[in-house]
């Protein structure tokens, strides 16, 4: 997974991209001289305003939408057939601003792509408080 390079770095690696998922943090427990780290990961999405409640292993954890996530989330809505370079035109983004928010999304299970890049569709998954 490259998420372990040199003692002492891999813990805080496993944090940050815990966060950068949009994932719990991890439970790091201790066992006379050995550890276990527990990881969770998405079981259900519930729709709240403004917000993603996202229920993990019975553990609720809140994904806020930023105003870029909430554009782009409402351009998908009322066009799901559009490319990347589509939704950039549409939003005056560049294309690699809109790559960034679009497998950020897709991290944290908010939009899921079906089919193609140019045949297919993107699905919204959670209510995004429009």
């Amino acid at each position: 997974m490259k998420i372990i390079e040199k003692w002492g770095t891999g813990i805080p690696k496993v944090l940050r991209e815990c966060r950068e998922y949009g994932l719990p943090e991890p439970e790091l427990i201790d066992f006379d001289g050995d550890f276990r780290v527990n990881m969770f990961r998405k079981t259900a999405v519930l729709d709240v305003r403004d917000t993603t409640q996202t229920v993990y292993n019975g553990k609720e954890f809140v994904l806020e939408f930023t105003e870029s996530d909430k554009a782009i989330l409402e351009v998908i809505q009322n066009n799901p057939k559009l490319t990347q370079k589509e939704i950039a035109l549409e939003l005056d983004w560049t294309v690699d601003r809109v790559k960034y928010y679009l497998n950020k999304m897709k991290k944290q299970k908010v939009i899921k792509r079906v089919g193609s890049s140019h045949n297919g569709h993107w699905e919204v998954l959670a209510d995004f408080g429009r």
